[in-house]
């Protein structure tokens, strides 16, 4: 009774608000009863409409949020811009590692200094640099493979000795004590990677 008493009040707001309709008297009530939706396919349709509302609301964000991000990344950029305009970035060349005796800086033929900007383009990793150190005997691949860019569990294989410098990326490792040119040891891939 109650479903009756609905249906009516839908069918008097249908009427009055949605326009006119087919007139009653040439529809028989059964073709009336499959015209008319049931108050099922009013609340279906009403959430279908809710969830592709939604949906598009969630779209927009999501369109906004990465124009947001976007436009972040794009300031940012101009910014660095401008400070690697100040001061342009440069590399080693050529490039040489040693030990204490070498400052750090940016080597050329003039100026003969250690890289500190090492990068290995085997393993993709930065070169960690341990003064005044040497590597033990025991290490081995493994241990770098598994320790890299673990500083701490590295320095457990350093042995302190005034002088040298080890030098380790997570695929190669040495400890150089004299001037040293990388490109002269055909094993190991670092290049430097900008000052």
């Amino acid at each position: 009774m109650a479903d009756d008493d609905l249906d009516e009040l839908l069918d008097e707001v249908e009427s009055k608000y949605c326009g006119p309709g087919p007139p009653e008297s040439s529809c028989s009530g059964a073709e009336r009863d499959r015209q008319k939706p049931t108050r099922k396919t009013l609340v279906h349709a009403s959430t279908e409409e809710e969830n592709l509302d939604d949906l598009i609301d969630d779209l927009l964000d999501v369109n906004c949020k990465e124009d947001n991000v976007t436009q972040k990344k794009i300031s940012a950029n101009k910014q660095s811009c401008k400070t690697s305009n100040q001061m342009p970035k440069r590399k080693c060349s050529p490039v040489y590692a040693g030990g204490n005796s070498l400052p750090f800086g940016i080597a050329t033929v003039i100026s003969e200094r250690a890289c500190d900007q090492l990068r290995c383009t085997a393993c993709d990793f930065k070169v960690v640099i341990f003064d005044n150190c040497e590597w033990d005997a025991s290490c081995d691949y493994y241990f770098f493979r598994n320790s890299m860019p673990d500083i701490s569990r590295l320095q457990t294989k350093t042995i302190r000795k005034k002088g040298p410098r080890a030098y380790a990326c997570q695929c190669s490792w040495r400890t150089i004590q004299e001037r040293t040119e990388i490109r002269t040891d055909q094993q190991l891939k670092w290049v430097c990677g900008k000052h």
